[in-house]
């Protein structure tokens, strides 16, 4: 069966968005003499809830704080650092790829369309995809559920053998597998350091993989 949709995961595939987020809280915990478990960072990727940070900060010192304030201040923090960011290697050259070969385009997170918008417009993509299919907040559609990737497929009027999808992280992956879409593992600087092995392949940059490559082996799966 042909493939007919590319998905793309936002934070750690389409930027590096999750190296700034945890350049900020370091940063944060830094000003309060404190190190950032990136243990602790890791149960927030691709998903919503996990550790809460700042009760984790205040745990460490022992002490409660304004947690607005460490908030509002980290969150600037990490703004300043993604206004530098480009597209990761090779996501431009997929998107035109897909284009030139008919395929729809989408954007499938967990994140909310107001920081997935925001994001698209500092990186020049606001144009670039079909759709945007998240989570808004509802912990019930989450990844690691397949919740997001089923709803995508709806849209689209798709079985999953006809999409790609492109993850960072093993909870987006296990949503990707669990709606039964071939996936790509896109390591980033700071997934590179989990176990991505459960997608169907796993690569450093999309730069050392041609899209025509990917679409033939979900092909022959």
């Amino acid at each position: 069966m042909a493939i007919e949709a590319l998905f793309f995961d936002y934070d750690g595939v389409l930027w590096d968005s999750e190296v700034a987020a945890v350049r900020s809280w370091q940063e944060t915990y830094a000003e309060y003499g404190q190190s950032l478990s990136v243990d602790s960072f890791f149960t927030r990727l691709g998903t919503i809830g996990g550790i809460d940070l700042v009760a984790e900060l205040e745990r460490l010192l022992g002490t409660s704080l304004d947690r607005e304030a460490v908030e509002r201040r980290r969150w600037e923090r990490k703004m300043e650092l993604v206004r530098e960011l480009k597209p990761r290697p090779g996501v431009l050259d997929y998107i035109a790829e897909a284009r030139r070969r008919g395929l729809a385009v989408a954007v499938v997170s967990t994140d909310n369309t107001e920081w997935i918008t925001t994001g698209l417009t500092i990186l020049g993509l606001s144009d670039a995809f079909d759709f945007i299919e998240c989570a808004e907040g509802d912990k019930s559609r989450a990844k690691p559920s397949p919740a997001l990737y089923l709803s995508a497929l709806d849209r689209l009027a798709l079985s999953a053998a006809e999409a790609i999808a492109i993850e960072d992280s093993p909870n987006g992956i296990r949503a990707a597998k669990s709606a039964g879409i071939f996936c790509v593992g896109y390591a980033n600087a700071v997934t590179q350091q989990l176990d991505l092995s459960e997608a169907d392949v796993v690569v450093e940059s999309l730069d050392d993989l041609a899209l025509s490559d990917v679409l033939r082996s979900a092909t022959v799966r």
